[in-house]
């Protein structure tokens, strides 16, 4: 028996455990931003995208948050639904439709809801910088190890 892999096998589990943990953890929290603003988390991603952008297009938007354009079209629709949003055809080029956050969109960004718990932004802000970098390299690394192309696939 190969102690190295028995570890590995070890320390993997335990890493996607936590990761399973951090998803509960969003999820309750996401239950909690729709029970007190009336979202998601991805309506809030994408309104917090247009109220710094102004206007986008469906794909830029899909691009800039990480989720795929029918997964953003479908958010969009509720959004418009809830007159958070406006589509509008882009003047030089008919063809493309863009996004824009109406006046009720700006006035929820405005009561500052965050994407991250307040207990989590505290005790983040309580690390050194090197342990934040530390963190958001170690984050940003398991994110590229969990691409999701390959599931994609027929």
């Amino acid at each position: 028996m190969d102690i190295n892999n028995n570890n590995n096998n070890d320390l993997s589990e335990k890493i996607l455990i936590t990761l399973r943990q951090i998803a509960r953890a969003m999820s309750i929290y996401s239950k909690s931003l729709d029970k007190h603003f009336g979202l998601t988390s991805p309506q809030l991603i994408i309104l917090q995208e247009l109220s710094q952008a102004g206007q986008m297009a469906i794909g830029e938007i899909a691009r800039k948050i990480s989720l795929s354009q029918a997964t953003v079209t479908d958010v969009i629709d509720r959004l418009e639904a809830k007159g958070l949003v406006l589509r509008t055809k882009n003047s030089l080029d008919r063809r493309q439709v863009l996004i824009e956050i109406t006046s009720n969109g700006k006035n929820i960004i405005n009561k500052g809801p965050s994407l991250l718990q307040k207990e989590f932004l505290i005790e983040f802000n309580k690390l050194q910088k090197w342990e934040q970098h530390l963190l958001l390299s170690s984050v940003e690394r398991i994110a590229l190890m969990m691409k999701t192309k390959n599931y994609l696939k027929g």
